[in-house]
């Protein structure tokens, strides 16, 4: 009988690990793709024509731990840094090349990015502001999913349906 139970953890560690390689397989094999994002920081992004457009300085997440946004500071002048405009992730294409380094690719059209709003003025912890900015892109946020809408004050909520 004791035997049974000193097998019993070892057969559950057994199988969580083959559960933990079976999805990480299962990511794999459908395309998922992780990044460390502690390496995005600091990674130059460019527009489709290669042209540079800045560099990652930060990246914003929402309660959910869903990366939302990055902020892209522009070239600068000697000492001084340009200014960071908001980008959503949804308009980044983050890829590796041969070499395993990571490239990231601005997808929507240069003049977007010059024209993008500025990172001081749009506060984004105001569910309102980081829509505005979604809506800039073409983007629709992923809070107003299926399921949940703004009300009159532009607060968003869970609900059945929007209406």
């Amino acid at each position: 009988m004791n035997r049974y139970l000193l097998m019993a953890p070892i057969l559950l560690v057994l199988s969580l690990g083959l559960a933990i390689s079976s999805q990480a397989n299962s990511m794999a094999q459908s395309g998922f793709t992780t990044y460390d994002t502690s390496k995005l920081i600091g990674l130059t992004v460019k527009s489709r024509s290669g042209v540079k457009l800045g560099q990652i300085f930060d990246l914003v997440a929402d309660s959910s731990g869903r990366l939302d946004f990055a902020l892209v500071v522009e070239p600068g002048f000697e000492e001084f840094p340009g200014r960071v405009v908001v980008v959503p992730m949804d308009t980044l294409m983050i890829s590796k090349e041969g070499s395993q380094k990571m490239t990231v690719v601005f997808n929507e059209d240069k003049e977007k990015f010059y024209e993008g709003p500025d990172y001081g003025t749009e506060h984004l912890s105001n569910p309102r502001q980081a829509a505005s900015v979604d809506e800039y892109y073409g983007i629709q946020p992923s809070w107003t999913t299926k399921g949940q809408c703004a009300d009159a004050t532009g607060n968003y909520s869970c609900r059945e349906s929007c209406g």
